[in-house]
């Protein structure tokens, strides 16, 4: 669980995982792929391991990350 502020991020996982949007907007572009998703509240997306993802928060945003 977690909050991110607005701005422009990239990370990479070794796991499968899950980020479940609580609350506020965020632009996602998975690796390989060549269009942002929007999610907002009561939303989620899952990113297979060993990749990366990079993130355009737009509002603060409340989120819950699982990993399998």
């Amino acid at each position: 669980m977690g909050i991110m502020m607005p701005g422009e991020y990239e990370f990479s996982t070794s796991d499968n995982e899950l980020m479940e949007i609580q609350a506020g907007e965020i632009e996602i572009l998975l690796s390989g792929e060549s269009k942002w998703q929007t999610f907002t509240k009561d939303t989620s997306f899952e990113v297979p391991k060993d990749s990366s993802f990079k993130l355009k928060v737009k509002t603060v945003v409340d989120y819950c990350c699982s990993y399998y």
